[in-house]
């Protein structure tokens, strides 16, 4: 007699339709999982198409607004506002706030799911230094909002889990970039397109570049691991590039090369005109800041060994291939319109 084929286990993932969130829909349908999607009714939905994901329409900001699915086994958290630009409220409500109306309703729900993956930033641990930990935090990234409401976030989960024995893994992303990246790879690619120079100074120094598929990996290994409850996992790439070998291989594979280089105080002041200009004008949205041009001209990278070794991470870290990835995804958004 056959084996009974293996029951498929329900994930529920919030963005479904972002960058992140697609991503892991992808890679958990793949898994042959059931997946349920959150999503607002606003939302474009493109990068969810062909995939079966049970969508749920709804918003965070108003948990009254959806359902969670009976019978959940894991639910991942990758809904969020991500700007290094956003205002204390839009952080206070888009970080923090749609966490604990999330957390909240899976307590009034009653039914835990064996597994809750919030998705977390490294910022979280402080920026400026190698190999950054909790025991090795670099400069503290507190000026902005949103690494403030990241910690407050973190802090909040933690305690829950402690409290409400709610099963928590906390994964803390570096600089992710990949496929349905419309945050940063689009901006960067039409910009190189267009003849700008990225690459600011010489661009030698390293950052902490996290490939999409490295995340999902992280994220599948959080659900999996017991052990990794009550925790915080950082997630990089094992191998990181710098900024001059990423920007240049999005350059190449636009066919474009930078001639160019752009003096890194030419850079800072543009940025601080910028920075100017946007508080004479709010409605003004700047490309640049004195914070993007000091990450992009000095190095920060973070220790992942604790990741590899308590959750058996094993990052990808064959960057040309992950670049090449991001540039055909590019291709094909701006060949079917979606990219201008």
């Amino acid at each position: 007699m056959a084996a009974n084929p293996p029951l498929k286990e329900k994930i529920f993932i919030t963005g479904a339709n972002g960058f992140i969130g697609s991503n892991l829909c992808g890679c958990f349908l793949a898994k042959g999982h059931e997946v349920y999607g959150l999503v607002r009714r606003t939302s474009d939905l493109h990068f969810l198409e062909g995939l079966p994901v049970k969508v749920i329409y709804g918003d965070l900001y108003d948990p009254q607004s959806f359902d969670l699915p009976e019978g959940l086994d894991y639910v991942v958290h990758s809904a969020s506002v991500v700007s290094d630009q956003a205002s204390e409220a839009e952080c206070e409500a888009g970080v923090y706030g749609m966490t604990v109306n999330l957390i909240q309703k899976i307590l009034d729900k009653g039914t835990r799911p064996r597994r809750i993956v919030y998705i977390s930033s490294t910022l979280t641990l402080g920026y400026l230094g190698t190999n950054l930990s909790e025991e090795n935090p670099g400069r503290p990234a507190d000026f902005m909002p949103y690494a403030r409401a990241k910690k407050k976030t973190e802090a909040y989960l933690l305690e829950k889990a402690k409290s409400a024995g709610l099963p928590v893994v906390i994964l803390r992303p570096g600089d992710t970039y990949g496929p349905n990246d419309r945050t940063t790879c689009d901006k960067i690619l039409r910009s190189a397109e267009r003849g700008v120079p990225v690459i600011v100074g010489r661009g030698r120094h390293r950052f902490a570049y996290c490939y999409i598929g490295n995340l999902c990996q992280a994220v599948e290994l959080a659900l999996e691991n017991d052990q990794a409850v009550g925790k915080a996992y950082t997630v990089t790439n094992g191998i990181v590039p710098s900024w001059r070998e990423f920007f240049s291989g999005l350059q190449r594979g636009i066919g474009k090369k930078q001639r160019l280089y752009v003096p890194v105080l030419f850079a800072r002041l543009a940025a601080s005109g910028q920075e100017l200009w946007k508080k004479l004008s709010p409605g003004f949205h700047p490309e640049l800041n004195r914070y993007r041009i000091r990450r992009i001209t000095t190095e920060t990278t973070y220790d992942i060994s604790r990741t590899v070794a308590e959750l058996g991470y094993r990052p990808d870290n064959d960057t040309e291939k992950q670049i090449q990835a991001i540039v055909d995804w590019y291709l094909e958004e701006r060949k079917k319109g979606y990219i201008k």
